[in-house]
């Protein structure tokens, strides 16, 4: 009887795993993955919408926070002290509004029409346009982006040629705001959270005296500070929401910075390690043929080019990045090593 029982179990057994070795893994990924696709398509343009609009009701939340329990806290520790933060809070915010701003408003870059540049002869496949070096198609916006890096829904636009240093900086000046926050906001977060929480007061005061119970008297009650009970959890919220919007985007900036360093797009990082991992199977070493070095890179990112100095970086510019995102001059080869 057991040994019949073990037998049924093992055929059991071989029947599930011959059925899960012939299962088409990768047909039942893509009708998980259709769903998702099928929203993105349809409705890429409403969510981009709601996520812009998140984004600038956060900008709106946190700033709001800051003037109305930070600037008081300081005003009365500091007159001085307030003013230089009113000052570089200003600057940063200034810069964080500028270029998301335009990161959101300008065109990432496209191909012109295939007669105006007869020296490129690919074409894209799914929608036949010119496709110069370092162009890609964009499935949501169902267009051929220049230099393009990735699709952003919280810009609800492709981050590419034209727009993509105005992307890179709006993400580190609110890594410098967070910062910035998190130094300056913390004595009032301890203020916040240390202080008694309070109600308006019902009825009239009182004190035990002995075996009495006394009125106070309006002269003989000790002012104390009415603090609304949500004030404490307002600030909670806050440092919760720059704790994570730093992690994510600290997180971006240094990988961002990363491939800008090296010359790369993040699209270019993935065909990029695949072609290294293949020509490092034959024999040969793989160099990035667009990569001009790491001072190189920043300053044709940057577009600091036509005397333009730094200070660009540090205040809002509207000036191009180098280069028309058409033609690049290709700096090294593949070779042996």
């Amino acid at each position: 009887m057991e040994k019949s029982r073990s037998v049924k179990v093992k055929n059991v057994r071989q029947k599930i795993l011959s059925t899960s070795s012939n299962i088409d893994w990768d047909q039942w990924i893509d009708r998980l993955i259709d769903p998702i696709i099928w929203v993105v398509d349809n409705f890429s343009g409403s969510l981009g919408l709601i996520f812009v609009t998140i984004v600038w009701l956060l900008i709106a939340f946190i700033v709001g926070i800051a003037y109305w329990l930070g600037i008081p806290y300081y005003w009365n520790t500091s007159i001085p002290l307030t003013v230089m933060l009113i000052i570089f809070g200003h600057w940063i915010l200034l810069n964080v509004v500028f270029h998301y701003y335009m990161a959101l408003k300008t065109p990432p870059g496209h191909p012109p029409l295939a007669e105006a540049i007869p020296h490129v002869t690919a074409r894209c496949k799914k929608c036949s346009a010119a496709k110069p070096p370092r162009t890609h198609h964009c499935s949501v916006c169902k267009t051929c982006i220049l230099r393009m890096d990735h699709h952003c829904p919280w810009l609800n636009n492709c981050v590419g040629h034209f727009n993509h240093r105005y992307f890179y900086l709006f993400m580190a000046y609110v890594v410098l705001g967070m910062i910035f926050l998190y130094i300056f906001g913390a004595p009032v977060l301890f203020y916040e959270l240390s202080a008694d929480e309070m109600s308006e007061p019902i009825g009239q005061r009182v004190v035990v005296n002995g075996t009495h119970v006394l009125p106070l008297e309006p002269e003989d009650e000790t002012p104390t500070p009415f603090r609304p009970r949500y004030r404490r959890g307002l600030i909670i919220t806050e440092a919760i929401l720059c704790s994570g919007i730093l992690a994510a985007l600290g997180a971006m900036v240094v990988w961002h910075g990363k491939l800008i360093t090296n010359g790369e797009t993040s699209i270019e990082n993935l065909t990029n390690k695949y072609d290294r991992e293949a020509l490092q199977n034959s024999g040969k070493l793989f160099v990035n043929p667009y990569d001009h070095g790491p001072e190189g890179n920043w300053k044709m990112f940057l577009g600091l080019a036509e005397g333009r100095s730094w200070a660009c970086v540090f205040f809002p510019s509207i000036h191009s990045p180098r280069g028309n995102g058409i033609d690049w001059e290709q700096c090294f080869h593949n070779h042996t090593p």
